[in-house]
């Protein structure tokens, strides 16, 4: 049997469907997955994956890409799909839309099946919701193997870092793997997820204070003023020139392959919520999560260890650094499973004890 999983949405979304496709392999389907020139890398070195058919959206075009080059191209993935022969596909999203649906009744597979509650005639397995704000998305996705037969309880996130590349990044960057390390993921692209400039400054003076360490400074590169996909370059140098710690290292990621190669050499990450939060999580990192308007009910970091700080007012900014710090030695000395905290509880929990 043949699945096609579709997957046109984030990094995170993307990396959240990772248990689905685990599940679907060990079911006995042979998997391959649509995604976008954006999210593709988070599946690259998956064994659940037989193949990828990776297309470009028009406005990830690079500069002096002709649109017509990457509808050849898409034109070609439609061709591809289509001579496969799939039995079935499956929309991982939350909801289908039209045009994710489009690319399931292009691959002409008899069984189409979605989440929603809006019928239409090409979906032959329409997956009720259930109520707002009681499933993670990962639970979610994994109804759809209901209609299937699979009943197994959904496992963890499956990123895999080439190791190439982590080694390559550790000599280059003078990484000592016999210290602790902390990452540092500064960029987020909702307003309310965006941590202080200042509040990462205190954090990592906090942290050196402890004793020796590295702590890795990790961003989105580019400039802010990119229209397309903004950066925080200027932030980052910000930082460490107010931090001027020898032991904050900044590694600019120019790819989402050396994001993924970066956060492997971390032990614990601190991020807000987004795509950098579910690779860390993907990898099995400890995570102290930080979360303003968006729902930790559905987005909580999967299957690892990590405290979520949830904040007040739904911003980030409400968020002070000695209670991230508090979290982080949490994790370090007690290695706390899980936990959804309010900020101003956790300088109550005795975690210096």
């Amino acid at each position: 049997m043949k699945a096609l999983v579709v997957c046109r949405d984030n990094i995170g979304d993307t990396l959240l469907t990772t248990p689905l496709i685990n599940a679907l392999a060990n079911g006995g389907f042979s998997v391959d997955v649509l995604a976008n020139s954006y999210n593709a890398a988070v599946l690259t070195g998956n064994p659940d994956i037989f193949r990828v058919h990776v297309y470009k959206k028009n406005h990830h075009r690079t500069r002096g890409e002709s649109l017509l080059k990457i509808l050849l191209h898409r034109l070609r993935i439609i061709w591809d799909i289509r001579r496969i022969h799939y039995d079935i596909a499956i929309i991982a999203k939350s909801r289908w839309d039209k045009r994710v649906l489009k690319w399931c009744t292009l691959s002409g597979a008899p069984k189409i099946i979605a989440l929603g509650a809006v019928p239409h005639p090409a979906i032959t397995e329409l997956v009720p919701l259930p109520a707002p704000h009681t499933e993670h998305l990962v639970q979610l996705f994994h109804r759809m193997l209901a209609p299937l037969g699979i009943r197994d309880a959904a496992g963890p996130l499956h990123l895999f870092a080439d190791p190439a590349k982590v080694a390559a990044l550790a000599q280059q960057y003078g990484i000592d793997n016999q210290l602790p390390i902390l990452g540092l993921q500064i960029s987020a692209r909702r307003v309310l997820q965006r941590w202080p400039e200042s509040h990462f400054v205190a954090l990592a003076q906090m942290v050196a204070a402890l004793g020796p360490c590295q702590i890795i400074l990790l961003w989105s590169p580019g400039a802010e003023d990119n229209p397309t996909h903004p950066g925080d370059d200027t932030l980052a140098a910000r930082i460490v020139a107010a931090c001027n710690l020898p032991c904050l290292i900044p590694i600019p990621t120019r790819t989402l392959e050396e994001l993924i190669g970066a956060m492997q050499l971390c032990e614990r990450v601190v991020t807000s919520d987004g795509g950098a939060m579910h690779i860390a999580a993907g990898l099995g990192k400890s995570i102290v999560a930080l979360f303003g308007d968006s729902d930790p009910v559905c987005w909580a970091p999967w299957q690892v260890p990590y405290i979520l700080l949830a904040a007040p007012e739904n911003n980030v900014v409400n968020i002070a650094p000695k209670e991230v710090f508090q979290a982080l030695q949490h994790l370090a000395e007690k290695g706390e499973d899980a936990a959804i905290l309010q900020p101003e509880s956790a300088l109550n929990l005795g975690w210096n004890n």
